[in-house]
């Protein structure tokens, strides 16, 4: 017989927001710092997707390992504290089922949004083999772990501690869509569809009690552009 569906209690994060202030704080100074060493020591094209994803991994990096040492104050492990330990009741096989479903349905309401076709800052980094090659892997790997574990580790159980469960989960639904807007040329169609996908994450999160969970779903959802991704590399090089 299969095991009966347990849902994960609410979380109580020994953190606030106090705590996200300086993480935001740091992670700006990580990606300032960067970027600046990239761009004038390094001499590293400013639109170069690959640029970008190394930048971009080496402030998270230092921004976890910030948090490793917050969370060591309250005597608790990083992937502890950030909900990735727990596996979650949840298949794989039923999340890669969500993600898919969801990156599907995305392409769907951005038809039905009529979104503009526009060139966007994220289609300007994928202009050699490399950048697509690097921000394909990173969209299937570090990406979603990271955010996950920031996102939905780190800020929504604040967010839901405070103002409540549906309340938190949408409030971070919503910083997760504005802050992923820049890269779509601020469009709204694609702003709305990205706060929709970050608020399946979230309630994945929250009724799981887990961020691996969330970032099975986060990869699946991300699976399938990276793959179309690949392939309009390998089939038109020099676009």
């Amino acid at each position: 017989m299969t095991p009966p569906l347990v849902l994960a209690q609410p979380d109580e994060p020994s953190w606030g927001y106090a705590e996200i202030f300086l993480g935001l704080a740091v992670f700006l100074v990580a990606i300032g710092g960067s970027v600046t060493f990239a761009t004038h020591v390094l001499h590293a094209p400013s639109e170069s997707g690959l640029w970008g994803v190394v930048e971009e991994v080496v402030a998270y990096g230092i921004l976890l390992l910030a948090l490793k040492f917050l969370f060591a104050r309250h005597g608790q492990k990083l992937f502890d504290a950030l909900g990735w330990s727990k596996p979650g009741p949840f298949s794989m096989r039923s999340l890669i089922t969500v993600g898919l479903t969801l990156s599907l349905t995305g392409v769907i309401l951005q038809y039905v949004l009529r979104t503009p076709e526009v060139e966007t800052p994220f289609e300007k980094m994928l202009a050699d083999p490399a950048s697509r090659i690097a921000i394909a892997v990173m969209g299937v790997t570090v990406g979603p772990v990271i955010e996950e574990m920031l996102f939905r580790g780190f800020l929504q159980p604040v967010l839901v501690a405070s103002a409540g469960v549906l309340p938190g989960i949408l409030i971070t639904s919503l910083i997760f869509g504005a802050l992923h807007m820049n890269q779509n040329a601020n469009l709204w169609q694609s702003g709305v569809v990205i706060m929709l996908v970050g608020f399946v994450l979230g309630i994945v999160r929250h009724v799981s009690g887990s961020t691996r969970a969330s970032t099975v779903v986060h990869i699946a959802y991300n699976a399938l552009p990276m793959v179309v991704l690949l392939l309009q590399g390998a089939i038109n090089p020099n676009k």
